[in-house]
């Protein structure tokens, strides 16, 4: 999430994903009528949901992983939120304003109570961010918070936060911090989030019971400041095992569930009773050449490699079609309130294209200082098979080039150990790239900048160009969208020429749901959203 292009200002979890978070919806329910926000509407009077993982905590800020966040969000509220698309838009901030590139200000919804009847106010909001950006009390958000330099109330309803110093990416922090009630959480400081404690929030659902091993139980919290939720009852449980959550959609004891496996999505379709929607995940494979080793130091090498890579062939074989061929990294939703879709499917176009074609993959080849190929190895982790599969695919092609790709499976801790010790020569390396935030600079603050060319950062293709450099700093230092958009596509352009990584695939996750109930605005940010107010009876 928020940056300034360096390790220090964010979160030091790794951003190459090890394992897409699956959350999982299941609905059992009844439909009845009850009035709501003045209308009437059918309701579900429990729906249970399975998450696919055990979470630790309900304090978001020791267990600030996506899966905690789509469990805690149901329950607590943000300042500001994500839409379906990415957009910021207001939550217990009814405004929001950047008064300059330090400044920011947040004006509170007013008359928002907390599950227990208490009134939001200007003391919960700062209290509950200082706990997210403090390292002393072990906050996995702090990292967010690196480049604030106060956070102060400037009237009854308002928040101000200054910066030390210019940083586009702050205002998606917080989009990703819950706000909690200070009397609740300063009296259970040691103890919040526990099972005997649990948390107290503002949103559509309070927490009723928590079993770390079990699940999560909520109830609809009819105090809400919005529109209320169909669902009374909401029943988290924690179903690990996808073959035992497929069994239990089968068999109708669980309705629906998020980011269906790869490999399943095909199983979920022809299940009967069961609508399945393709989202984009925000997520990107690739893979990166060490432009500072042999033969990967020759742009021709690079060039050869990008035409020689089937991405097409790869989604249709990997992906089993459910996804897309990346051009650039950031994935096209990743644009947020920088660009419109329609401007992004245009810069996307226009962007130095290396569609598959051996022919032109030789010829470059030809232009290098290996015309007749080489030999060279690459790994890949066992927790990811999509990507060993991925590169078998071009192992194959890269044959008729005289290049030989050795592809080798190592234990995940071992593949990660290289990774973040970056030794010199890093070779060639393959991963994932997990969107932090609806921004496209992304990935561009960090695996493209010279000075992360080194341990413990993403420059795994040890690229140093002063032109990048000087672009991905002109970028951070603004905060107009316009001017941004427009720096980063130069940057995205550059990246496409000099090929330092090879973008593989957007992919898409599946969406199963039950087909008696109704999911409006699904989507790919949904682990900082109360998804289930947007689940309905038909």
């Amino acid at each position: 999430m928020p940056g300034s292009g360096s390790l220090s200002d964010r979160r030091r979890l790794p951003r190459v994903v090890l394992g897409a978070v699956l959350l999982v919806l299941l609905a059992v329910g009844a439909g009845g009528a009850a009035a709501s926000s003045g209308s009437v509407h059918a309701e579900i009077s429990q729906l249970t949901w399975g998450v696919p993982q055990t979470i630790r905590s309900l304090d978001y800020t020791h267990s600030g992983d996506p899966g905690t966040a789509s469990v805690v969000f149901l329950a607590m509220e943000p300042l500001v939120k994500y839409d379906a698309q990415g957009h910021l838009r207001p939550d217990l901030a009814s405004s929001f304003s950047i008064r300059n590139p330090t400044t920011y200000v947040y004006n509170l919804r007013k008359g928002v109570k907390f599950s227990d009847g208490q009134p939001l106010t200007t003391a919960d909001v700062i209290y509950s961010l200082q706990q997210s950006a403090s390292k002393k009390n072990g906050s996995e958000l702090a990292t967010f918070f690196g480049s604030v330099k106060s956070m102060t109330a400037t009237g009854p309803n308002q928040v101000t936060i200054k910066l030390k110093g210019p940083n586009p990416f702050f205002r998606y922090s917080l989009a990703v911090t819950p706000i909690g009630e200070k009397a609740f959480w300063s009296q259970h400081l040691k103890d919040i989030g526990t099972p005997g404690v649990m948390n107290m929030g503002t949103g559509p659902f309070k927490f009723v019971s928590f079993t770390p091993d079990q699940g999560v139980t909520l109830a609809r919290n009819d105090g809400y400041w919005g529109k209320k939720p169909s669902i009374q009852n909401l029943n988290l449980k924690f179903i690990t095992d996808p073959n035992t959550l497929l069994l239990a959609i089968r068999s109708h004891q669980v309705d629906g569930t998020f980011k269906v496996p790869q490999d399943q999505i095909g199983q979920y379709k022809s299940l009967s009773g069961i609508g399945v929607s393709l989202v984009p995940e925000q997520l990107a494979a690739y893979y990166s050449l060490d432009v500072e080793d042999p033969p990967f130091t020759d742009i021709h090498v690079r060039r050869a490699m990008a035409y020689a890579t089937n991405k097409t062939g790869m989604v249709k074989a990997v992906l089993r079609g459910y996804g897309q061929p990346a051009p650039t990294m950031p994935p096209p939703q990743q644009w947020g309130d920088l660009m419109s879709q329609a401007k992004v499917r245009s810069l996307y176009a226009s962007l130095p294209q290396y569609t598959f074609s051996l022919a032109k993959a030789k010829a470059e080849l030809a232009k290098s200082a290996d015309p007749n190929g080489f030999t060279t190895t690459v790994t890949f982790p066992d927790a990811h098979p999509e990507l060993g599969k991925a590169l078998l695919v071009l192992a194959q092609d890269l044959k008729s080039l005289g290049i030989t790709l050795n592809v080798k499976q190592v234990p995940i801790s071992q593949w990660l150990n290289k990774l973040y010790t970056h030794p010199k020569p890093m070779g060639m390396q393959v991963g994932n790239w997990s969107v932090d935030y609806p921004d496209p600079a992304d990935a561009l603050s960090l695996i493209y900048p010279s000075a992360n060319a080194t341990k413990n950062s993403f420059n795994t293709a040890n690229y140093k160009n002063p032109t990048m450099d000087a672009l991905i700093a002109k970028q951070n230092n603004s905060v107009s969208e316009s001017a941004r958009a427009a720096i980063i596509a130069k940057a995205l352009r550059l990246a496409a020429t000099d090929v330092p990584y090879v973008p593989l695939w957007y992919q898409e996750f599946a969406v199963a749901l039950n087909s008696k109930y109704r999911y409006s605005n699904v989507s790919t940010w949904y682990e900082y959203q109360p998804w289930a107010e947007d689940i309905s009876p038909k």
